[in-house]
């Protein structure tokens, strides 16, 4: 008998490998998926922070408790995109400062011009923060956009992204 075709153990050995294939892609997949959603906030976060220096140039401040001016978004010139929505209405966000999607919910912190955009992950989470240039309380990150991490996952996202951390600090990675 000269049958062509596969035996049962070689068609096991072929789904065993590609098992194992599988379990060591999958996991870098989800962190790329997971690394392109965070990124398409920095160009937001870089949006808000020129926005935020060109305002300084045209006023000669930024807002802050002197001036008891505090920039949202129509001071700035500066829109979120359309699928944003603001807080948690179902309008667009357009200029406002409190906004969210699917991943992200994102709010001006302290009405200091510095904005916080959160996602939470399965062990914790992580924030994407752009601080304004003189930002009170926050020396080390003027005028830095950061990722904090918390929580293994978040880390491993913030170090993706090329965050680097400070000599003394544990959780919050400068981004640039």
């Amino acid at each position: 008998m000269n049958k062509k075709g596969f035996t049962l153990l070689e068609l096991l050995v072929v789904v065993l490998i590609i098992g194992i294939l599988a379990s060591i892609a999958l996991p870098q997949y989800q962190m790329a998926v997971t690394k392109a959603k965070v990124a398409s906030i920095l160009p937001i976060m870089r949006r808000w922070k020129d926005a935020l220096q060109e305002y300084k140039l045209q006023h000669g401040y930024y807002g802050d408790d002197d001036h008891a001016v505090y920039p949202d978004g129509s001071d700035l010139g500066v829109n979120w995109p359309s699928d944003w929505k603001y807080s948690s209405s179902n309008a667009t966000c357009g200029d406002k400062t409190n906004c969210s999607n699917d991943y992200w919910v994102c709010e001006s912190s302290s009405g200091r011009g510095n904005i916080v955009c959160t996602h939470n992950l399965n062990d914790g989470g992580f924030d994407i923060t752009m601080y304004q240039p003189d930002a009170p309380d926050y020396e080390d990150f003027r005028d830095k956009i950061t990722c904090y991490a918390d929580g293994d996952e978040a880390h491993k996202i913030c170090k993706a992204l090329g965050g680097k951390l400070p000599e003394d600090g544990e959780n919050e990675y400068i981004l640039y």
